[in-house]
C-alpha cells in the first residue's frame, strides 16, 4: 500500500488535468511532425507553419510537464552525499531546495505574466500562421505558478534519498 504525503489532493486535481494535456500535446506532435514529413518529402509540399507550430506545441510540452516532474520527484538530482548525508541535513537540504525553487520558479512565473502583457500590448504574432504570442505566454506564465506551487506542496513532504541498491522511499 502506498503512504500518503501532505497536500495528496493538490497531486489528484493537478496530475492527471496536466497528465492528459501532455499526452494531447504529444499526439498533436507526432500527427504534425508525420504529416509534415510526409508533405515535404513525398508530395513536396511541407506543412504551411509547421515549424511555428512545432514551436508551439514544444513550449506547451515543456512548461505542461513541469509541474508534474516536481510532484513526482522526478527532476534530474546529484544524489553523491546522499549515502553520508544525516538525515536532519538532508530534510534541510530539501526544505532549502523546495524553498528556493519555489522562490525562482514564481519569480519567473510573474516575470512571464509581465511578458505576455507586453506582447498583448503589441499584439506580437507567429511570423507566418498569426498565432498570437501573448496566449502561449500567459499559459507558460501560469503553468510556472503551478510548477512553483507543486514546490511549495514538496516542502511539506518527507524528502526520498536516491541511494543505488536501496528501496527508494520517503525517510522515517
Amino acid at each position: 500500500m502506498e503512504s500518503r504525503q501532505p497536500l495528496d489532493g493538490f497531486d489528484r486535481a493537478v496530475v492527471p488535468l496536466l497528465g492528459y494535456l501532455a499526452a494531447a500535446v504529444m499526439l498533436c506532435l507526432m500527427l504534425l511532425t508525420c504529416v509534415d514529413v510526409v508533405g515535404r518529402y513525398f508530395l513536396n509540399k511541407p506543412l504551411t507553419g509547421g515549424f511555428e507550430l512545432t514551436e508551439v506545441l514544444l513550449a506547451s510540452l515543456i512548461f505542461a510537464g513541469l509541474p508534474l516532474v516536481t510532484l513526482r520527484g522526478d527532476h534530474i538530482t546529484v544524489d553523491l552525499f546522499d549515502p553520508v548525508t544525516p538525515d536532519w541535513l538532508f530534510r534541510i537540504q530539501h526544505a532549502l531546495a523546495s524553498l528556493i525553487g519555489a522562490a525562482c520558479t514564481g519569480y519567473l512565473s510573474w516575470r512571464l505574466w509581465l511578458r505576455a502583457e507586453d506582447l498583448d500590448r503589441a499584439g506580437e504574432t507567429t511570423s507566418r500562421l498569426q498565432f498570437k504570442l501573448a496566449w502561449l505566454t500567459y499559459a507558460m506564465a501560469i503553468l510556472m505558478a503551478l510548477t512553483a506551487a507543486a514546490l511549495l506542496v514538496t516542502l511539506f513532504r518527507r524528502p526520498q534519498r536516491h541511494i543505488p541498491g536501496e528501496i527508494e522511499g520517503p525517510l522515517a
